[in-house]
């Protein structure tokens, strides 16, 4: 891909998401989903893009070595996160009750095929204490959403699961979304208990909210 080529992508990108100005939470929502399924056929090679951005990043790394890092099991189009389970011993979300639970991983085999077929941790694992994580032992949270604006602002599916867990971390906690370029919108619509996140990784750039992007 050509720098003329993603810059014009960029600026397609743009005056896209403008038009999204003014969309409620539910209406951006279905248009984000209908892109995701235009582009699912991009999507693989654009997540192997994004995932190779994220592990260049040092606060990635060091989490990783730490073993201080919490990852979101990707599901359908969103940007894959699976194959990170081959390199690291990862922390991943189990949501009981409405309520993000993480759950330390060794290996895939620690997961298997909850409601609806999404992989969770087993019970066997969730139920072993050696296995639960505190806040204090993560730095690095990588997140999902269905679209990301510059200033960091997240719409997720609606649940609110993240934003309630993000906000029980101190100020010191690093949190990235992934997303395609096509996620990024002018403006995500908040409300006062929506938690932004620290960076975003596309494809294409990284973002950091309160910089010129």
């Amino acid at each position: 891909m050509t720098i003329e080529k993603i810059n014009t992508e960029k600026q397609e990108n743009a005056e896209i998401s403008f038009q999204y100005f003014g969309q409620s939470k539910n209406s951006l929502r279905h248009i984000i989903q209908d892109k995701l399924r235009v582009h699912s056929s991009e999507n693989n090679l654009f997540s192997s893009i994004i995932c190779t951005r994220l592990k260049e990043l040092e606060i990635f790394q060091v989490a990783g070595k730490k073993d201080r890092l919490m990852i979101y099991l990707s599901i359908g189009n969103e940007v894959q996160t699976i194959p990170f389970l081959m390199e690291y011993s990862v922390v991943v979300p189990y949501c009981e009750a409405n309520t993000i639970i993480p759950v330390r991983i060794f290996s895939r085999n620690d997961l298997e095929p909850g409601r609806f077929g999404i992989l969770e941790p087993k019970q066997s694992v969730r139920n072993d204490v050696g296995h639960l994580v505190t806040p204090e032992q993560l730095d690095v949270i990588i997140v999902p959403g269905l679209a990301f604006d510059t200033l960091g602002n997240r719409l997720g599916r609606g649940k609110g699961y993240y934003d309630r867990f993000l906000s029980s971390f101190s100020s010191n906690i690093i949190s990235i979304g992934l997303a395609f370029e096509y996620q990024i919108v002018y403006q995500v619509p908040v409300n006062h208990w929506d938690c932004p996140v620290s960076m975003i990784v596309t494809e294409q750039r990284i973002i950091y909210p309160n910089k010129k992007n």
